[in-house]
């Protein structure tokens, strides 16, 4: 279930003051993000690849952005059964980023129960949070609950542009700029106004949020509705690494 995006105007907010702030969870203990970099090495990020929540060649994609960003992240891939998500892994890593997958948000809560606790304490904590498509569905209360607002699918949403699931060329409005992106049933945030602690990259077409950033205790997390990763929109051929190199400097600012 890769699910739906939309384009409208972007706003910009950064609000100093933790919005989505939890009470301390517990013993686990993540480091501030981005790492330091004393040790000589690139920060570290891993990246949940579980099929089908979390498909191979979009892990793959993922982690090829990440380290061409100026990060240059080492890459670990962690959560299939064989290696599951562990606390000590998230102790020694900048990000944790869920790629686009098959999911279901009503049953999510059941499915990353492993998970989900694990990725809540290290946010909280400090730590980096990245969903795309399938991770942005979910970054919110029916699954990691470390991002505010409302989430669902673009497409079904009032005006949207996408009118289907398929692998698609839309338009969105990043930071003022219209964009075509790659779309294949992504997700939107809707956001209270005023909400603290909230940056807002990009916007559909109804103007329902298509990649932010948001506080979450100690750290961020962040989502992209599309895949900016993706260089395939359709029919079109697309370069917006431009696009998720601005929401990795968001997220680990």
């Amino acid at each position: 279930m890769n699910i739906p995006a939309a384009v409208l105007m972007v706003i910009v907010i950064v609000l100093p003051n933790p919005g989505h702030q939890q009470a301390d969870p517990g013993p686990v203990t993540a480091p501030q993000a981005p790492t330091s970099y004393a040790s000589g090495q690139a920060p570290l990020a891993l990246i949940y690849d579980n099929p089908p929540f979390a498909d191979d060649d979009d892990a793959k994609d993922l982690a090829a952005m990440l380290q061409q960003s100026r990060y240059k992240f080492r890459i670990q891939y962690v959560g299939s059964k064989s290696d599951p998500l562990t606390a000590e892994q998230l102790q020694h890593a900048a990000l944790f980023g869920f790629p686009g997958g098959e999911l279901e948000q009503e049953t999510a809560k059941r499915d990353f129960g492993h998970e989900i606790p694990l990725v809540q304490n290290y946010v909280t904590h400090g730590g980096r949070f990245l969903g795309v498509c399938a991770g942005g569905f979910v970054i919110g209360k029916d699954g990691f609950d470390v991002f505010p607002g409302k989430v669902d699918s673009y497409v079904g949403s009032p005006g949207a542009q996408a009118k289907d699931d398929k692998d698609q060329a839309i338009q969105i409005n990043w930071m003022g700029r219209e964009r075509t992106v790659d779309f294949q049933d992504g997700n939107y945030v809707q956001v209270a106004p005023g909400t603290p602690g909230v940056t807002v990259l990009g916007t559909y077409n109804n103007g329902l949020i298509a990649a932010g950033v948001a506080v979450h205790g100690r750290g961020k997390a962040g989502f992209s509705g599309p895949h900016f990763e993706s260089d395939q929109a359709g029919d079109s051929k697309v370069n917006n690494l431009d696009m998720d190199f601005q929401l990795v400097d968001a997220l680990m600012s």
